[in-house]
């Protein structure tokens, strides 16, 4: 199939387009952008400097991709928004570059972010994540594999939600989100482990029942976290599922959501 480009679209002679790429009627296209193979740029998208798309990647209609940062700290320093492939972000969503000279926003590969969410400046996604519409996130935001994050969520700057689970619809993200979990309701707590998306992605029962006793020690016997790290340590066959848990919980700067 060879690139279809509608007639309207403003595409700038430095930008590097790859092959069988199609691009809507009045899309615009900056200088410093690079788009890979077999992806589509919907109609009124605009594809801002520094944009690095990967292939088969779609864009919906209104979409903007790699516009400055909603950052007062930013001063037109060259930074990026890189997105791997096979990734569908839908209509009117906008995803903004890094602040900070060399610095990027990163999107991984399979991922699905629905219409009019909004991905802010330095944000790490990772791969096979769900975005709802609506949804929010703020600057210096990481979400892990397979996390499902629901609609009209609103996600604070800094904030890690982990690989695997699943944020509640409408709800206010303030401290990290464990993976592994499900969490739901305002204030925001957790209600167990994601067990329906475990299964569906071929977790073991074997590997349930290591992270559900983790589950349980960490949220459930009310403990201090420091102990409740050593007791899993001591207690729980340490699987590579655990050893995410507890490294995460260990890690975490701005305090778990409990």
């Amino acid at each position: 199939m060879a690139d279809t480009i509608h007639s309207s679209a403003i595409i700038s002679s430095k930008a590097k387009i790859g092959a069988n790429v199609k691009i809507g009627p009045f899309v615009i296209i900056d200088d410093d952008v690079v788009i890979g193979d077999s992806c589509e740029i919907g109609p009124k998208a605009h594809i801002v400097n520094g944009a690095r798309l990967g292939n088969n990647n779609f864009i919906g209609e209104g979409t903007i991709i790699s516009d400055a940062p909603q950052d007062l700290k930013y001063n037109g320093e060259k930074s990026l928004t890189v997105i791997g492939n096979n990734n569908v972000i839908r209509e009117y969503v906008t995803v903004h570059r890094a602040t900070g000279e060399g610095k990027e926003t990163k999107i991984g590969n399979n991922n699905f972010i629905m219409s009019m969410a909004h991905v802010a400046h330095d944000c790490k996604i990772g791969n096979n994540v769900i975005i709802v519409n609506y949804a929010g996130l703020t600057g210096h935001v990481e979400v892990g594999d397979f996390a499902f994050v629901s609609g009209l969520t609103a996600v604070h700057q800094n904030v890690r939600i982990g690989a695997h689970s699943m944020v509640g619809g409408g709800v206010r993200v303030t401290k990290d989100v464990m993976p592994y979990v499900m969490v739901s309701e305002s204030p925001l707590q957790v209600f167990g482990l994601n067990k329906v998306g475990l299964k569906r992605r071929g977790f073991s029962k074997e590997k349930l029942d290591a992270l559900e006793s983790a589950y349980h020690i960490l949220f459930r016997e009310k403990m201090m976290l420091a102990d409740a790290l050593k007791k899993i340590e001591a207690e729980v066959p340490m699987t590579d599922e655990v050893k995410i848990f507890v490294e995460f919980a260990r890690t975490s700067k701005r305090g778990l959501t409990r």
